[in-house]
């Protein structure tokens, strides 16, 4: 049989039974519906979690502390604990992969930045200078070589010296105040080139106000905006951090002994990461990288896809007994017809192809309109969801911008749904099509 003969003939006779068709195909409408709206569900929630990750840091960034610094957090010590010192960061440069490591030393004791009349705190964290071009970091503007009295500054530093107020935190405007001079805020001074004195404040024992130590640093360099909290750093030469905090507690530090608070490994490609995290892990250290978070991620949220799919799917195998319902019913109404093609010379094969075709469009049928109503409620979804969320954040006050859809429909499910529904088509006419083909020719022209 001729492939358009086929056509014509698969359309002639479901256009025969119009109503039973569009009954049959309402079922598989649901179904795919339902995988649509649900599949995209779980990917707008997955697309959701992984675009917060660049607050996290980069793909091929990994984080790495020492055990003793992560036991007031829980972590498990015991036994000869390794020291993340010098010698140890040597043995990270050698792994494969490994393109720059770097302490990441934070300043943390009381601190307080300065320029001119604006003053905010501010996080200071000291990272080795030789390392800073090859840690790739986002320079906006400026340099990214570090000497002493040099810093590199997060990109709104600026912002948290002019007590400019964090997006998500405007409060609201009062009764009869006008919103646009409410919001106004001070605008942050260009920090590149600017000297900064950092303050450091010493208590003694008693608790009472000790010496004060004043540093001026000079802005070489500001970073692009990550999201994360590297906007509000300042990145200065590890050797003046050590030197501040020696200074703070009265004595030298020595890191090759007590080891450093953590370190920076930066690996060649995200592919890298997994294989270097696990060799750091094995010399007894926590690594920790947005790359293992998003892996984590994406197996999750896979296998919520695959739950909520088949929840949809349980819908459209149940419209697949009523295609096979359909077509079981068609076979006793056409007896006599399907006698009269044996007759005429189609075979067993031809028979089962025009059943299987016939249910396959129905399957069909019923796939695109599903895909229309999937998407068309998904984004009645997205428009319901940001409308509600935008007017969560008015009451409360905060910033809206930024809000993202709930729901997000890749490219490949819409022909995913559409395969998988005409599949189903096809599989519920698989027995009918198989009695069709087994009717006896004679008999069938004797049917009444």
């Amino acid at each position: 049989m001729a492939f358009l003969d086929l056509l014509r003939l698969v359309r002639a006779n479901l256009a025969r039974m119009k109503g039973r068709v569009a009954m049959t195909a309402i079922g598989v409408v649901i179904g795919t519906a339902a995988i649509v709206v649900l599949i995209s569900l779980a990917s707008g929630l997955r697309q959701s979690a992984v675009r917060d990750l660049s607050s996290i840091g980069p793909l091929t960034d990994i984080s790495v502390f020492s055990r003793r610094v992560l036991a007031p957090f829980g972590a498990p010590t015991g036994g000869q604990e390794p020291v993340l010192n010098d010698r140890t960061l040597d043995k990270f440069r050698r792994l494969p992969g490994v393109v720059a490591v770097t302490p990441r030393e934070p300043l943390d004791v009381p601190v307080t930045l300065r320029l001119n009349r604006l003053s905010g705190w501010v996080q200071v964290v000291g990272i080795e200078p030789k390392e800073v071009d090859r840690l790739g970091f986002p320079i906006a503007r400026g340099t990214a070589r570090l000497g002493n009295g040099q810093v590199i500054v997060g990109a709104r530093v600026a912002e948290n010296l002019a007590g400019v107020i964090w997006p998500g935190l405007m409060p609201r405007p009062a009764s009869g105040q006008n919103s646009a001079s409410h919001r106004t805020q001070p605008s942050p001074p260009d920090l590149l080139g600017q000297t900064l004195l950092l303050e450091i404040l010493r208590y003694t024992e008693e608790g009472e106000q000790g010496a004060e130590r004043t540093v001026r640093l000079r802005v070489v360099g500001v970073l692009e905006k990550t999201g994360g909290s590297d906007d509000y750093t300042v990145f200065m030469a590890l050797s003046d951090v050590l030197d501040l905090k020696g200074w703070y507690l009265g004595r030298p530090v020595n890191p090759n002994r007590d080891g450093y608070s953590q370190a920076l490994v930066k690996v060649s490609s995200p592919r890298e990461v997994q294989r270097v995290e696990w060799e750091i892990t094995r010399q007894g250290f926590y690594a920790y990288s947005a790359a293992s978070v998003l892996r984590q991620i994406n197996s999750f949220f896979l296998v919520l896809q695959g739950i909520l799919g088949g929840i949809g799917a349980i819908a459209l195998i149940v419209a697949a007994f009523g295609i096979a319902n359909t077509m079981l019913m068609s076979i006793y109404e056409r007896t006599r017809e399907i006698g009269l093609m044996k007759a005429l010379g189609a075979t067993n094969r031809d028979v089962m192809l025009v059943f299987l075709a016939e249910a396959g469009s129905i399957g069909l049928l019923g796939g695109i309109g599903g895909v229309l109503v999937g998407v068309v409620l998904s984004g009645l979804i997205n428009v319901g969801a940001r409308t509600y969320l935008m007017a969560q954040a008015a009451q409360s006050g905060a910033v809206s911008e930024g809000i993202s859809s709930l729901a997000h429909i890749p490219v490949w499910l819409p022909v995913f749904a559409l395969l998988f529904a005409s599949g189903v088509g096809v599989l519920s006419g698989l027995y009918p099509a198989t009695r069709a083909a087994a009717l006896n020719p004679i008999a069938a022209l004797r049917y009444e």
